[in-house]
């Protein structure tokens, strides 16, 4: 789906203020995958997301979507672009139209799509997220914040993309509509299939959701590989100023203090089973 080669970019190129964002990346993401993409403040994450989405370009190397080389003079970059569904932070302070129905069908509209299609689109995509029809003609700014977030999310999706890329799309949100917009997007990625990127600093969200995860440092891709391998190097990630979920710090400790636990543990469901495992083994002593 998705292929980057020795891809680079600086920014303020030839300044005093020059600095590398990111460096020979050299990755490939598989149609319908999950990517969690972590990394602190300032590793390179925003700058691959803004790449892959075609905001920015790269100052070498290239980067393919679905057979389309981004930036090559045979790529319609107006097309390709509807094929990626870029959710930046905050996107509720995007909402402008004058009901919900409305923003979300801004995007279908700048396609050309019938009025018939972009009705179907406004629908499904709003169902998809978790609003009912009586929402969709209401202002956007007499929404709940979640409910608003769950708006601007439906607008990218109206737009059926291939590519999702989402920008810590639960930031500043409460527990209660962090959970929903994590439901939703889990839901989003069973159902259409569609490949996601999701960035977020919550380890807990991507050891849920992703198949594969990617850390970013200084520049260049550190690590890469399934939740249970990149958390089986702990260490590794707190020596690049990341956490851990918790249960997976908890169950480190519990190796230390001596419990035969495995490394790699990041849900609670499978420290409870491993718990559970060695409690039993106890009792038929």
């Amino acid at each position: 789906m998705i292929k980057l080669n020795d891809v680079n970019y600086t920014y303020m190129s030839g300044g005093p203020f020059e600095k590398a964002a990111v460096k020979n990346i050299n990755l490939d993401l598989k149609a319908g995958e999950f990517i969690g993409l972590i990394g602190h403040t300032g590793s390179g994450k925003s700058t691959l997301i803004q790449l892959m989405a075609g905001l920015l370009k790269p100052d070498s190397g290239s980067i393919t979507i679905d057979g389309q080389t981004l930036y090559e003079k045979n790529t319609n970059m107006r097309k390709l672009r509807f094929q990626i569904g870029y959710v930046m932070q905050y996107p509720e302070y995007q909402l402008f139209e004058e009901t919900v129905f409305q923003d979300i069908a801004f995007g279908p509209n700048n396609m050309g799509l019938s009025e018939d299609e972009i009705k179907r689109r406004v629908h499904f995509a709003a169902k998809l997220v978790g609003l009912d029809d009586a929402v969709l003609e209401k202002s956007p700014f007499d929404l709940s914040g979640g409910q608003k977030r769950r708006a601007a999310i439906a607008g990218v999706v109206a737009m059926e993309p291939k590519l999702l890329i989402l920008d810590e799309p639960t930031a500043g949100l409460d527990p209660g509509g962090r959970d929903e917009i994590l439901c939703k997007i889990r839901d989003m990625h069973r159902r259409l299939g569609i490949t996601v990127v999701l960035v977020s600093h919550s380890m807990e969200d991507i050891a849920s959701l992703a198949d594969r995860i990617v850390v970013m440092n200084q520049g260049e891709v550190a690590m890469q590989g399934t939740p249970h391998e990149i958390f089986k190097g702990a260490k590794d990630l707190k020596t690049m100023g990341l956490a851990v979920p918790q249960i997976t710090e908890v169950c480190d400790r519990l190796r230390e203090a001596g419990l035969p636990l495995p490394e790699g543990i990041y849900t609670v469901s499978a420290a409870k089973a491993e718990l559970e495992k060695i409690l039993n083994a106890k009792e038929k002593r």
